[in-house]
């Protein structure tokens, strides 16, 4: 088999969550296809010199992106084994029930994805098994530009990870994460959050406004900020079933679901300083 033939054969093994272009030809089959999203995240588009940390990196996306535009050196974290996971407790209680395997055996193994990404782009991208809230600049020192994408949905904890984010950043920090689209364009000034930590490993979905407090009551001042816009889905993300979804769409689970089925996931991004303060 060519060297082609058989990334192909490795790449088609292994699960993934980001569509990432390898190169010749060949591109992952992710979940979500987060090209689609670059030119809309406030990412500064020369990083030449910086110290950069992405944080949540999963396949690596945006690790290899950072590398891409000419960091000197790229730190990728995140937590290899999902039993570390900040699952909902009923979850944790309910691994049994369908959904629960869903979201397990399509996210399970992660790094692998990573390995095989970097590989194949010939990276220097160093991953470290660690989990947001254990950042400290005693463990990984400090860091000019620290990115975050789509991991805040997941936490119980959004502003203590954003404020572990904090505790490296000496320059900035630019925030991508999932909002609530809907209440982003009703309720565009006041910060509101739907409360979920049941049926999938999703806790938080702010609306816009809700993210940028997040993002300022963890100690950042904002510098830049997006609007609402979709991360689409990737060709490994199930096909849904849209007649059904019309008929959930009656809930706020249900509309979002829509929207993502027939456009992509909402997401707004941030691109933030740290405040100087005694911790600091």
């Amino acid at each position: 088999m060519s060297p082609a033939g058989d990334l192909r054969a490795r790449v088609a093994a292994t699960r993934w969550y980001h569509t990432i272009d390898l190169g010749g030809g060949i591109v992952t089959p992710g979940w979500f296809d987060t090209r689609a999203t670059v030119s809309r995240v406030p990412l500064p588009a020369s990083l030449a010199g910086l110290r950069c940390l992405d944080v949540g990196t999963w396949d690596g996306f945006w690790a290899f992106e950072m590398e891409r535009r000419g960091a000197a050196s790229v730190t990728a974290i995140d937590i290899d084994d999902q039993e570390r996971w900040d699952w909902p407790p009923a979850m944790r209680l309910a691994r049994a029930a369908h959904d629960s395997r869903r979201y397990v055996e399509a996210f399970k193994a992660q790094s692998a994805g990573f390995a095989l990404a970097r590989e194949a782009l010939g990276s220097r991208v160093e991953r470290i098994d660690l989990s947001v809230h254990d950042l400290s600049p005693e463990r990984l020192g400090e860091f000019d530009l620290v990115f975050l994408g789509s991991l805040l949905l997941h936490l119980r904890d959004p502003v203590g990870a954003l404020d572990a984010v904090r505790s490296v950043c000496a320059g900035e920090a630019v925030i991508a994460d999932a909002v609530d689209a809907i209440p982003s364009f009703t309720r565009p000034r006041t910060p509101t959050a739907r409360l979920e930590g049941i049926e999938r490993p999703w806790w938080w979905q702010p609306n816009r406004a809700a993210l940028h407090q997040m993002v300022r009551s963890a100690g950042f001042e904002i510098v830049e900020a997006t609007g609402v816009y979709l991360l689409p889905r990737g060709a490994a993300h199930p096909r849904p079933d849209v007649r059904g979804l019309l008929r959930e769409a009656r809930t706020a689970q249900g509309r979002e679901q829509l929207i993502v089925a027939c456009k992509g996931l909402p997401h707004a991004a941030v691109r933030a300083r740290p405040l100087v303060g005694p911790d600091r």
